[in-house]
């Protein structure tokens, strides 16, 4: 009865959208929280961490990666056809002067040339992006609003866009230069499908399959060190702190999905409610994670206030309640760099897992 009674308030806190539903509230049982949970995460749960299984595993995502990529480009006779979120796009026969709107990280990943891109000191690429004399463009974050005249001045051949940016932004570019868009939040997905597009698909799997690689050597090296234990992710907001879902969230998903890395009870909570992730300091004391990753503040584009949320961090860790946690009192806790965790891309998820390799994984 007390199960159904549980599952009856989370189904209706769901399908109203109540915010003070979110993990905060609930603090359900384990028993309770796992019968919620959806097939998929129940799966993802059971997967094994030895080398053959997860050869199997990348295998298969390879695969499916290849299909999702095969239905958005297609080849008709001499024609790659881009069908994205925002249009068709028929690409040109040739693109030497290639600018991008934040799908930098996918093409320097392809090593693949472009000649302009917004980009500022904070980027995780910024190094990269210089160093390729990439010209600059300005985007105003907070509106989202475009330079389309300094694109316009760089004469490109070709735009590749987030798609994020929306219809407007694709039929003022669309008058460019021809413009395809693709999801970076999908960061395979994106990749192989700006390969295809550029009539390169062999180099996007040749990549991923890097990727892959590096993703079981961090997966078997952070299972042996770990023994079990689980893992949480924090990011302290000028007015939040947030502990992100397992699976459910784009920023930190390839945590689950490719480093097969646990969770503990509190974050499958927000499995079920994930668009409430904020939680009280009051339910803190219930995060016994026995690591945790911690991110203070925004990405790089972002005009918040870093130093807000530093001191915020700061604040909480002098508090009673943050130096009792488990991964706290353990040492265990890992503070990241929100430019580059909140960003999205191979490029960036492989270096988020080579701080965790270089973390707890030796």
């Amino acid at each position: 009865m007390k199960r159904l009674l549980i599952s009856g308030l989370l189904g209706a806190c769901m399908l109203m959208g109540i915010a003070g539903c979110g993990p905060q509230e609930n603090g359900m049982t384990h028993e309770a929280i796992y019968a919620n949970l959806d097939d998929k995460v129940k799966t993802a749960l059971e997967r094994s961490n030895d080398p053959k299984d997860i050869d199997k595993e990348f295998k298969k995502r390879l695969t499916a990666i290849q299909k999702a990529a095969d239905k958005i480009v297609t080849v008709e006779g001499d024609k790659i056809i881009v069908t994205h979120k925002l249009g068709t796009t028929v690409m040109p026969k040739e693109h030497k002067r290639i600018v991008v709107v934040r799908t930098e990280d996918p093409m320097i990943a392809l090593d693949e040339s472009f000649i302009g891109a917004n980009f500022n000191e904070k980027s995780y690429l910024y190094n990269e992006l210089s160093n390729r004399n990439v010209q600059n463009f300005s985007i105003n974050d907070e509106t989202k609003t475009i330079n389309y005249e300094q694109i316009q001045a760089l004469k490109p051949d070709l735009i590749i866009m987030r798609d994020s940016y929306g219809k407007a932004a694709y039929n003022a570019l669309s008058k460019i230069a021809p413009t395809i868009s693709v999801n970076v939040n999908k960061e395979e997905v994106a990749l192989l499908t700006i390969a295809k597009a550029l009539g390169v698909p062999e180099k996007g799997e040749a990549r991923l399959k890097e990727y892959y690689s590096q993703a079981k050597k961090t997966r078997i090296a952070l299972a042996e060190h770990m023994q079990g234990e689980t893992v949480a992710f924090l990011r302290i907001l000028n007015k939040e702190i947030r502990l992100y879902p397992y699976m459910k969230s784009d920023l930190n998903v390839f945590m689950a999905e490719l480093l097969n890395i646990k969770p503990p009870d509190m974050v499958l909570e927000t499995e079920l409610n994930p668009t409430n992730n904020a939680i009280s300091l009051e339910r803190l004391p219930d995060l016994d994670a026995g690591y945790l990753i911690v991110s203070a503040g925004y990405g790089a584009s972002s005009a918040n206030n870093q130093g807000v949320a530093d001191q915020r961090l700061a604040n909480l860790k002098k508090d009673e309640l943050w130096k009792n946690l488990p991964a706290v009192k353990a040492d265990h806790v890992l503070q990241v760099d929100s430019t580059l965790w909140m960003a999205h891309g191979i490029i960036a998820k492989e270096r988020a897992m080579k701080e965790l390799y270089d973390t707890w994984g030796e």
